[in-house]
């Protein structure tokens, strides 16, 4: 005996109630020690142990959520094992374990050890009720079970009751069964016309693939567990939908369109997504944001149909709303968003709105802004004492121009709807920002100039831009090239320019300024300074012999560049639009100077350089005549050098090049098929074209094939043999061409009747008389021709069927009569053979003929044919009908046919030699038809 705690967990059960459950199990250990006498079975199969309670007993298990169910007996509870092993089992004091095996069923008895145990059959109850659960403490030998084995009771297997011998106590002995059994799986799904579930699955795993489905098709599936017991309910149904062939998301539905709108609700409408129909039902998910709230798109509507309305809204309020469309593949792109207001309960006279100006005032022009929505406002603008009206409109922006600067305007608006006009708003005062002031006047010297000073004065400007001016500023230069100083600034409209070498001249400009800023200058005015005294001749110094300059692209590591007695050097093979840095160095005879300050020198901007890496662009191919006439070309846009670039130049081999825009993606259009082309490129910019890229060698495709001629070999009643050869631009023999052959069906839509590579097409199955309209177009790897014109070709008229005559009876002879074809009366023509001889007896509508003559020799044979005769007067006969031998004893006379048709003529025609010459002929002629007919169909065949 050794100590075991290891519990028997359980699983779920298969039967074919699905109510009925299984856990685990475990033996309370009533004296701590375990029964190591138990036989073992091999693991992997699963085990089913049946608890027996005896009568006046309670077995208690603790269910899931922790709680105690008690079960009294007599009952019978099957716990399953899942991994195929046998449970410890756990036996009280003075009891053993016992193994009997009974119908080909394992039970472990549990018995004291001075008693006999016999098993009884009596039936009992298949259930045992449950009871509120006492505690543990006070039942009478308790079989608990932890809480972590989470057992469940199958109360509905009818319970086997134990019965001890006289004298026992009913509660001492034990029974548990244990059985192995495999769970098996079935899995259904509804099949056929019926939809009735079929089993598609049964086996030992937990999982199948389903194969040969329709794709884009829903499926439903449900399980159930099976055992040698029975099998357990089914699951519920789960249903599945497989992916399309080319199942991919949907397009964006259009947007929302407003049907109708309420004060609280908006109702909505919009349209599917265009593209290719789908098996896939598609739902719509409908998205809505409230103008100036910071949620952003809400949820509203889910589902498949194309409207929805959205309640619950605020009165007069804006919303947008977008629609995703969704299928089992995933989700669109929202529509576009648009924008939707709510009605007002009841209209009503609108309150005045507010106006205000929403930016600032920076030239002589108003921006105003109202508070009113929807609303059709109008604005009153007022300079002085008079109102005017300067917009009317259902804006709330409006921008007022024309106005003048620095000037005080008086706004006011009102607005209007269908409850009325509001009141007046109350007046805003805005004024309009002035602007500098224009150049001043009149810029002159005034008074004598001396040596070193030169007296100027000048005229205010003309006009102020609505502020006074406020100050002056003069300006000198030495020449017009050279760089402008400031030397005078204030309020005086005069000033005197000091410190000035003598002798010189000075160039003077002047502007004005006022709280707007300043103004442009005056014209220039030119003044010199009268000579002076010489000044003092300065000590003699060494000369200069040599001059050295460093140049560099960084202040940090300048170069030396030139040494030598000149004072200037050229600089070459520079990069423009680049700055440099150089500093220069005297050396005389004593020595050599400090350097100067660094100086900065920018090189100007020059063309582009040279365009690379262009290429044909393949990701986008052009098919057709696209593809024959134009050419995709790509490029890597270069360095701009200083300016930017604006635009490139295609050289194609004419005389002009062709200009397009700053891109880097252009499509030749309007050329040679099947040419080879020297493609270059070149970037402009503002200083000019830069130059050409490497020539690049491309050719386009051949063009499509034209259609070819059309036209009609065989014209039948119900058929037509159309044939075309060649295009009429040229041969094309190539085996790769196609053909498409239309017909222009009822709809005015033109039908594909025939795609392939032969030159020949009977059309059948038509009409007779009928003209029918065909076109044609050829293909080729250079992609579809254009479309012939339309073919007209009209099918003939059938001739009668054949009649079948009635052997005479007293002189008189009867056929069919046939009805009218397309309007067209029909006619008949009885013929009298006599030998080789054949005479017509009558011609006309009649169906019937008699006649009266004197007996003659010979035998003699009748026979009839129909005939069609047509508006246009021709005639069409028909197959005659089988010759009928007919003995006369007397020479037949004609008679009038009924309906007092005239005396038939007699006609003489082929000879016959008799009857079976006739018959002999007659077949050979209908075994050459159908000969030559088959043969004709096996080669044409062939050749296809």
């Amino acid at each position: 005996m050794e100590r075991n705690t290891t519990p028997f967990k359980g699983t779920e059960c298969s039967n074919r109630d699905s109510s009925r459950l299984c856990g685990s199990l475990l033996f309370p250990r009533m004296s701590g020690w375990t029964d190591t006498s138990l036989p073992t079975w091999e693991p992997g199969i699963r085990i089913m142990i049946f608890v027996q309670v005896n009568p006046g007993e309670t077995f208690t298990i603790r269910t899931e959520d922790g709680h105690f169910q008690c079960i009294t007996g007599p009952a019978q509870v099957p716990m399953v094992s899942p991994n195929g092993t046998m449970p410890p089992i756990f036996v009280p004091p003075g009891y053993i374990s016992q193994v009997v095996e009974e119908n080909g069923m394992r039970k472990v008895l549990i018995l004291p050890h001075s008693m006999e145990f016999h098993p009884s059959l009596s039936p009992f109850p298949q259930y045992a009720p449950l009871y509120s659960p006492p505690h543990p403490s006070v039942l009478h030998h308790p079989h608990i079970y932890p809480a972590e084995l989470s057992p469940r009771y199958i109360h509905q297997l009818p319970a086997v009751p134990i019965y001890t011998d006289q004298g026992e106590s009913p509660a001492i002995g034990k029974e548990v069964s244990v059985t192995s059994w495999a769970h098996l799986y079935c899995a259904l799904c509804p099949q056929g016309e019926q939809r009735a579930f079929k089993e598609v699955y049964s086996g030992l795993a937990k999982q199948y693939k389903v194969m040969r489905l329709m794709p884009s098709t829903k499926y439903a599936f449900r399980l159930a567990a099976k055992n040698n017991v029975g099998m357990s309910a089914f699951s519920a149904v789960l249903n599945c939908c497989t992916a399309s062939c080319t199942a991919s998301p949907p397009a964006p539905p259009s947007a929302a369109r407003l049907k109708e709108a309420g004060a609280m609700w908006l109702s909505l409408e919009w349209s599917a997504p265009c593209g290719p129909a789908s098996q896939d039902t598609l739902s719509y998910i409908v998205e809505m944001e409230e103008i100036g709230s910071s949620c952003g798109f809400q949820l509203k509507h889910r589902g498949e149909e194309l409207s929805c309305t959205v309640r619950e809204l605020r009165r007069f309020t804006a919303y947008r709303f977008r629609v995703v469309a969704a299928n089992s593949e995933g989700h669109s792109q929202p529509s576009v968003a648009v924008e939707y207001r709510t009605q007002a309960e009841k209209p009503g006279r609108p309150d005045p709105p507010v106006l205000h100006v929403p930016t600032r005032i920076k030239m002589p022009v108003l921006t105003l802004k109202c508070s009113i929505v929807d609303v059709p406002v109008c604005v009153h603008a007022c300079a002085g004492d008079k109102w005017d009206i300067v917009y009317r409109g259902p804006l709330r922006q409006y921008v007022c121009e024309g106005l003048q600067e620095g000037t005080w305007y008086r706004l006011r608006v009102y607005c209007q709807s269908q409850g009325g006009k509001s009141q007046v708003s109350e007046s805003l005062s805005v004024m309009t920002a002035p602007l500098p002031p224009g150049p001043c006047q009149a810029l002159h010297t005034t008074g004598r100039a001396t040596s070193s000073e030169i007296p100027l004065s000048w005229d205010p400007p003309v006009w102020d831009g609505g502020a006074a001016v406020s100050q002056y500023c003069v300006e000198i230069a030495h020449s017009a090239e050279g760089s402008q100083e400031q030397v005078f600034q204030g309020t005086d409209a005069h000033c005197t320019v000091g410190q000035l070498l003598p002798g010189r001249t000075y160039l003077f400009w002047v502007k004005a300024s006022n709280s707007a800023g300043w103004g442009p200058a005056s014209e220039m005015c030119q003044a010199c300074t009268t000579p002076g005294v010489p000044e003092q001749c300065n000590a003699p110094q060494p000369e200069v012999c040599m001059f050295r300059m460093a140049w560099g692209v960084e202040e940090s590591a300048l170069e030396l560049l030139y040494s030598g007695p000149f004072s200037q050097h050229e600089v070459r093979d520079l990069q423009p639009a680049t700055y440099y840095y150089c500093k220069v160095q005297a050396v005389n005879v004593i020595g050599a100077g400090l350097f100067s300050r660094v100086a900065i020198v920018t090189t100007p901007a020059s063309v582009p350089a040279a365009v690379e890496h262009i290429e044909e662009v393949e990701e986008e191919p052009l098919g057709g005549v696209m593809a024959a006439t134009s050419l995709a070309l790509q490029w890597k846009e270069p360095q701009c050098h200083g300016a930017d670039i604006t635009g490139y130049n295609i050289d194609i081999g004419e005389e002009l090049p062709l200009c397009v825009g700053r891109t880097n993606y252009h499509i030749l259009e309007n050329l040679q098929p099947d040419t080879t082309y020297r493609i270059r490129v070149q970037a402009v910019n503002d200083v000019g074209a830069g130059p050409f890229s490497s020539t690049l060698r491309l050719q386009t495709a051949p063009a499509p094939p034209e259609p070819p001629l059309l036209e009609c070999v065989v014209a039948g009643p119900q058929s037509l043999k159309l044939k075309w050869g060649e295009s009429p631009g040229g041969s094309q023999s190539s085996r790769s061409t196609h053909y498409c052959l239309q017909v222009q069906a009822a709809s005015d839509r033109p039908v594909c009747i025939y795609s392939g590579p032969c030159r020949t097409f009977k059309v059948q199955r038509l009409c007779e008389a009928t003209a029918y309209c065909f076109s044609i177009q050829a293909h080729s790897e250079s992609g579809p021709g254009p479309l012939s014109p339309p073919y007209t070709f009209s099918t003939t008229r059938s001739p009668p069927l054949q009649l079948r005559g009635k052997p005479p009876e007293a002189h008189m002879v009867t056929w069919e009569a046939l009805q009218p074809m397309r309007g067209d009366p029909i006619v008949y023509a009885l013929q009298l053979l006599r030998g080789r001889e054949m005479e017509q007896l009558y011609k006309g509508p009649a169906t019937s003929y008699a006649w009266v003559g004197q007996a003659g020799g010979g035998a003699c044979h009748l026979r009839v044919c129909a005939i069609r005769q047509a508006q246009d007067g021709t005639e069409l006969w028909g197959p005659w009908s089988l010759v009928v031998p007919v003995p006369i004893t007397e020479v037949p006379n004609e008679a009038p046919p009924p309906g007092g048709c005239p005396r038939p003529h007699t006609e003489r025609g082929w000879p016959l030699a008799d009857e079976s010459f006739a018959t002999a002929l007659l077949l050979c002629f209908v075994v050459l038809a159908v000969f030559f007919a088959v043969l004709l169909q096996y080669l044409v065949i062939e050749r296809q």
